[in-house]
């Protein structure tokens, strides 16, 4: 088989949805930023967050969740570098929108 196997789509306020030859298609809602300040560098930063994840081993939902909690962060500062939320902060993020 050649091609794409796997197709990664980022919504905005749409969330995201990640397409896998062969399966039902897995689709995540944002999590609400508390503020939304600048927008630039949220797209990367879910990407990015994507990537991580993916190479640590987490199944594919658990890494559209973390990219999408990464980029509910990122929107709430300003600026593309200083946006980028580190790892402890979007695990709290996560751990609080679990509790709800």
């Amino acid at each position: 088989m050649q091609g794409v196997k796997e197709v990664l789509v980022k919504l905005g306020s749409q969330g995201s949805a990640l397409f896998v030859e062969g399966e039902e298609p897995i689709r995540q809602a944002i999590i609400p930023a508390t503020e939304v300040v600048d927008t630039t560098g949220a797209g990367d930063t879910f990407t990015s967050a994507f990537a991580v994840a993916l190479v640590e081993g987490k199944p594919k939902k658990e890494c559209m969740r973390f990219a999408a909690a990464a980029a509910s962060l990122c929107v709430g500062v300003k600026g593309a570098i200083p946006s980028m939320p580190d790892r402890e902060t979007v695990m709290s993020l996560l751990e609080s929108v679990q509790a709800e």
